[in-house]
C-alpha cells in the first residue's frame, strides 16, 4: 500500500492558528496531525506515503526528514481546491493507493479493513450540526448516491483504489475537475461507470475543520489554542466569565485572545457582534479586534490599561464613561434598520427557556412584563449592555469600553440600568450621570426608567447565571432585583 496525503491549503477556517503554520502541522495531544496520521499509515504496512503540500511549504522540510516521507509542493495551491492538488500527483494513484485529506485527526488502525480489488470509502457518521457528503448505499455496501449536503447518516471517510480498471476512469474524472473543486466530485461523476464501495464505522478520526470541531471533540482545549497561536508558546490567562482569555504575543504584537465559552452560542451572535464592532471601530470606544472562524476574537492589548476599580469611581471617571456611551448612543437604530433591535420580551423568554428555573412570583413575573413592554416601545440605540468593571478599562486618564458580545440596538434605560447596577451607583451618582448624559444625549432618560432598566438586567442576568451554574452570582442579582422592585413601589 502507498498513501496520498493533501496538505497544500491555507486552513483558513483555523486561523489565527494557521497563520503560523499549516493545519496538518497544528499539534493535538503533543503530536502535529500529520506526525499522528503518518504513524498509523506505517502501523498499518503503508511503505510509501506523499504529502502533497503548498502554504508554508518549508515547515514540512523537517517532518520530512524524521517521517521519512515524500513532499511534493503544488504552487498553486493559494487558487485551487483540494482536486487540483490530486490531480498534480494523478501518476502516483495505484493499485493500492489511499487517499487522505491532511486535517484528519486519526483514532485507529483502519488500514485492516480495506477490502482488496475494490474501490471505496471507510466512512464515518456524520457528526450533529455538520453537512458532510453522504452515502446513500444498497445492501451490498455500493454507493448508488451521494448526497453533498447530508445532515445525518455516513459520509466523507478515508478512500482506498485497488482496482487499476475504475483508477483510470476515476483519474479520467479528475482531469474534467474544476480548479475550485473538492477531488471527490471525480468520484460522484464516475458513480454510473464504476463500483465505489462505502463501509461504514465510528469514530476512525475527527475531522479538525474548524475551532468548534477541536473543541466540541475535546482535541483541544482553549489553552492549548492560545499556545499554538504564540508566537513564543506562552499564554497569559486573563479574566473572563463567558469567554476564555488569554494575553499572548502574536506576529510580533501583544494580543488577547478570546476562545468562546461552551454553549455560548445559544446566547450570544457572534456573527453581530462584529458586524456591529465594525459600525464603532472609527469611535476610538474599544481597541481594533478581528475575528476568525467558531467566535474566535484577537484583540489588541492596551498596555496601560487596567480594568476599573470601585476604589477609582469618581464623578469625573463617571463622566468619562458617560462620554463613551454617547458616541456609542449617537448611532441610532433608525439610520440602521437592517439590524434586529434587542427586545425586553424576547430576552426574557429566552433566558427564562435556557435556564429553566423560576426566579420570581407570579405577581413580580406579570410585573416585569409590564415594564419590559414599556422599555420596547422606547427608541433603540447601540448599546454595549454589559457595563461590569471588567468590561470598562482605564488608564488613570481615558476610558475604553470592551467585551461587545451582548451590544446591540436596545433601549437606553438598560443600558444605564445595567451600569448603575454593576458600578453599584447610589441615587446621588445616578442623578449626577443623569444630568450630564441629558445635557448631551438626543435622547433623555429618567431616574425612574434607570431604575425600570436596572431591574431588567439584573433579572435577566440572574437567569444568566443559573444558564452558566454561576449560582454565587445569581444571588448578587436577585438581592439587585429585590432592591429594584423596592424602588420602583416606592416610586410608585
Amino acid at each position: 500500500m502507498n498513501a496520498i496525503i493533501l496538505a497544500a491549503g491555507k486552513g483558513t477556517r483555523l486561523t489565527p492558528m494557521t497563520l503560523n503554520k499549516p493545519k496538518p502541522l497544528l499539534e493535538i495531544r503533543g503530536k502535529s496531525i500529520l506526525e499522528n496520521m503518518i504513524q498509523v499509515l506505517r502501523k498499518g504496512g503503508v511503505k510509501h506515503i506523499i504529502v502533497v503540500t503548498g502554504y508554508k511549504h518549508h515547515l514540512f522540510n523537517h517532518f520530512a526528514k524524521i517521517l521519512d516521507f515524500e513532499k511534493v509542493v503544488f504552487e498553486a495551491y493559494a487558487s485551487c481546491n483540494s482536486s487540483q492538488s490530486l490531480l498534480y500527483v494523478k501518476d502516483k494513484i495505484q493499485k493500492g493507493t489511499i487517499i487522505l485529506n491532511g486535517d484528519l485527526y486519526i483514532t485507529h488502525d483502519f488500514c485492516k479493513l480495506f477490502k482488496s480489488n475494490v474501490s471505496q470509502f471507510l466512512a464515518q457518521k456524520i457528526p450533529s450540526n455538520t453537512t458532510a457528503w453522504g452515502y446513500i448505499v444498497d445492501e451490498n455496501c455500493k454507493i448508488l448516491d451521494i448526497d453533498i449536503n447530508a445532515t445525518n447518516g455516513y459520509g466523507d471517510g478515508i478512500a482506498y483504489f485497488d482496482n487499476e480498471q475504475d483508477i483510470a476512469i476515476f483519474k479520467n474524472e479528475l482531469i474534467k475537475c474544476q480548479q475550485d473543486e473538492y477531488w471527490e466530485y471525480a468520484v460522484l461523476r464516475s458513480l454510473d461507470i464504476v463500483q465505489y464501495y462505502a463501509f461504514c464505522y465510528d469514530m476512525l478520526y475527527t475531522e479538525i475543520d474548524s475551532f468548534a470541531d477541536a473543541l466540541y471533540h475535546k482535541l483541544l482545549t482553549p489553552e492549548e489554542i492560545a499556545l499554538q497561536c504564540a508566537d513564543d508558546k506562552k499564554a497569559i490567562r486573563l479574566a473572563g466569565i463567558t469567554n476564555i482569555n488569554y494575553l499572548i504575543t502574536f506576529q510580533s504584537q501583544q494580543k488577547v485572545i478570546r476562545i468562546p465559552g461552551i454553549g455560548t452560542e445559544h446566547v450570544i451572535n457572534r456573527e453581530g457582534e462584529q458586524a456591529l464592532l465594525n459600525l464603532v471601530q472609527h469611535l476610538d470606544i474599544t481597541p481594533k479586534s478581528e475575528f476568525y472562524g467558531s467566535g474566535i476574537k484577537m484583540s489588541d492589548f492596551l498596555h496601560d490599561f487596567r480594568h476599573l476599580e470601585m476604589e477609582q469611581i469618581t464623578t469625573k471617571v463617571l463622566h468619562k464613561i458617560v462620554d463613551k456611551l454617547l458616541k456609542l448612543h449617537s448611532i441610532l437604530h433608525k439610520d440602521h434598520a437592517e439590524y434586529k433591535p434587542i427586545k425586553l420580551l424576547h430576552e426574557i423568554a429566552k433566558y427564562e427557556k435556557l435556564a429553566n428555573i423560576s426566579l420570581t412570583t407570579p405577581q413580580e413575573h406579570k410585573y416585569i412584563l409590564n415594564i419590559a413592554r414599556k422599555l420596547d416601545g422606547k427608541p433603540s440605540v447601540l448599546c454595549h449592555r454589559d457595563l461590569q468593571l471588567p468590561n470598562i478599562l482605564f488608564n488613570g486618564n481615558e476610558i475604553k469600553l470592551i467585551d461587545f458580545e451582548y451590544a446591540g440596538f436596545s433601549c437606553i434605560e438598560w443600558e444605564f440600568g445595567n451600569f448603575s447596577a454593576e458600578l453599584q451607583l447610589n441615587k446621588q451618582h445616578i442623578h449626577e450621570v443623569l444630568t450630564y448624559y441629558n445635557a448631551r444625549a438626543i435622547i433623555p432618560i429618567t431616574f425612574q426608567g434607570v431604575i425600570e432598566g436596572a431591574l431588567m438586567a439584573n433579572y435577566i442576568w440572574a437567569l444568566w447565571s443559573w444558564i452558566y451554574h454561576r449560582i454565587d452570582l445569581g444571588r448578587t442579582y436577585l438581592a439587585r432585583f429585590s432592591q429594584n422592585l423596592t424602588t420602583l413601589q416606592n416610586l410608585d
